[in-house]
Order: C-alpha cells, then structure tokens, then sequence
C-alpha cells in the first residue's frame, strides 16, 4: 500500500479480461467511485478512444467537410474526475473499465500492449470552477466538436488544478477479439452486429505498491493509456454523455452531488493544434515534423502533460465513463 500523497510513487497493475458481464460487488464500491450504465443502454451507448499511434501510422485528417482539418489525429489518454464519496477514507484496489460498441472498440494494436494509469489530486482554484462555454451558448452551433451543431460540444472546465499522485505501470492488454463494426439497435432493444471484442468488462488490478489511500471527500482523477506507440494501438471506452442537448452548460454530478467531468491528454498539450486547411500532409519536412510533434505523446507525458477537459475536435466536460473503482 501506498502513503497518501507520494509524489514519487510508482507501481504496476494487471489486466484481466470479465467478459460480457460485471457483477457490480456493492461491498468494493464508494458513492462517487463508479458510473453504472444500465444494460438497456448498451446499444446506445457512447464511444470514445485512447490510442497511442507511431508517426508512421498517424491518421490525417484531411476531409474539409469536417470541423477542422489539415492535421494529424492525435494521440490521447483518457479519464474521469470523481469525488470519494462517505466520511471514510479507502485503499484502492482495482479499476473496472469497459470496451465501447464501436468499430474502433478494440484495434490490432491494443492486443498484448502494456498500459498506464495515473493518478491526481484534483483542486479548485481560488476563483472556483466554472464551464467556460467557448462563446457558445444556448442553441449556438459549437466552435469545434464531434457534434458541434450542439452548443456544449466546445466547452471546457476551468479552476482545477491537477497534483500527481501515483504512476502504476500495466501488465499487456488482454485478447479479446478485435473489432471491424459498430453494435447496433435492431430496434427491439438487441443488440445487432456486437462481435467478441465489443462490449468487454476488464479489470486493471493493483499490486500493492499501486493501492493507493484515497481520503474521504476529496476530489481525484485518473487517466489510463497505451505505454507505447505502435500501429493501429487504439481502444475505445463506453461511455455516457450530455453533450447532445442545446441548453446552456451545466455541470455533471454524482449520486452525491459532487461535481464529476471527463479528463484526457492529447498529443504533446497543444490545444487548438495546427492545421494547415490541406487534403494531404505537406511534404515539406520541417513543417510535416512539427505537426506530427503535435499529435505524438512527448516523453515521460505520464507524469508532465497535466489533464484538462479541453481537446480538439472534442471536449470531456459532459461525458462519464462507464467505470468502477473497486476498494479493499
């Protein structure tokens, strides 16, 4: 077991394939600490990605049809804000996470990769938080976003500051079959194309160097991500979101009422990246170089590239992962 607070703490975990079904062990979980998605809403559900993709393979995103285009897509961690909820402190034990019911939801490169999940302090800063909408509001169509015909799609959170705490590196990523499609409503509330990867429970299981002490009513973060570049390393996390509406933004709470929201990491931190309004990569050398240092994790980003709601084209700032953090 780890202090609370070791700045300098490091630690492992392993990966550990539950199949289609998780059930939830109400003993190992804390008000705050989890984010259920019931099963009716599995094929509805949302889809969003980490990956760690090598220079070689960096996807170009070259379609002006899009919102934004002329750079290469970046690669990204992803995690979620929560608030330990009770008057007791816990000792963390392990992180149940699930594979989303998109095409990308297990690729290639994520099979046998090793992963990382670190861990923060989350604070307010002394003017508080707030959602900085963008210039965007109420029945505004978005700056920038996946679905930027909605207002929130560009919003941020601001006043939190991010403390690290611990760094555990991960065993490889399980085979669970790869994905090619997307799962389906067949309209009788079925899913309809789900194929073996789709749709996974897995569990990340701390060693003990890694079960960290979480204190009673303070705010923490984690993300997870792919340790090393490689092709096609992606895979995409259930999710649920209050993006798609055009009311004015709001902030997501818990059970409890904490204030809750999404983090990530792009790249090497630069928001909006550079984009050069191009079909195809340049092919001047030192400009294409400098657009792939943007998308491309820098070194040691684990513990230097802090989180942040705000990405590019998407935000985090509404959306939950479908996540359980298990206790002793």
């Amino acid at each position: 077991m780890v202090a609370y607070g070791c700045s300098t703490s490091e630690g492992s975990f392993s990966v550990h394939n539950l199949g289609k079904n998780y059930r939830t062990n109400h003993e190992k979980l804390v008000p705050g600490m989890y984010h259920h998605i019931e099963k009716k809403d599995d094929v509805v559900g949302g889809n969003t990605s980490i990956r760690n993709v090598n220079a070689e393979n960096l996807v170009w995103k070259g379609n002006p049809n899009e919102n934004g285009y002329g750079y290469f897509q970046r690669n990204r961690d992803l995690g979620q804000v929560f608030t330990v909820g009770g008057t007791e402190d816990v000792i963390l034990d392990a992180l149940v996470l699930r594979t989303s019911r998109g095409n990308n939801a297990v690729m290639k490169g994520a099979i046998g990769a090793k992963m990382n999940i670190v861990f923060f302090e989350v604070k307010r800063s002394g003017k508080g938080l707030s959602i900085n909408e963008n210039g965007t509001t109420k029945g505004d169509s978005a700056t920038h976003g996946f679905d930027h015909q909605f207002n929130r799609a560009d919003d941020y959170i601001e006043g939190a500051t991010y403390t690290f705490l611990h760094h555990s590196i991960g065993g490889s990523f399980p085979d669970i079959g790869t994905t090619s499609q997307f799962v389906y409503d067949n309209g009788k509330g079925e899913p309809f194309g789900e194929q073996e990867g789709h749709l996974i429970f897995f569990r990340c299981d701390f060693s003990e160097r890694s079960e960290i002490v979480l204190k009673a009513g303070k705010t923490y973060a984690f993300l997870i991500g792919f340790t090393e570049a490689a092709s096609s390393r992606g895979l995409a996390l259930a999710i649920s979101s209050e993006v798609h509406t055009k009311e004015k933004g709001d902030f997501l709470r818990d059970s409890s009422g904490n204030i809750r929201w999404g983090v990530r990491r792009e790249g090497n931190g630069d928001n909006p990246p550079m984009m050069l309004g191009n079909s195809e990569p340049p092919e001047n050398k030192k400009l294409k170089k400098a657009l792939l240092g943007q998308s491309l994790f820098p070194k040691n980003h684990f513990k230097g590239l802090e989180p942040t709601s705000d990405g590019y084209p998407d935000v985090d700032t509404y959306r939950t992962l479908q996540f359980y953090l298990e206790v002793k």
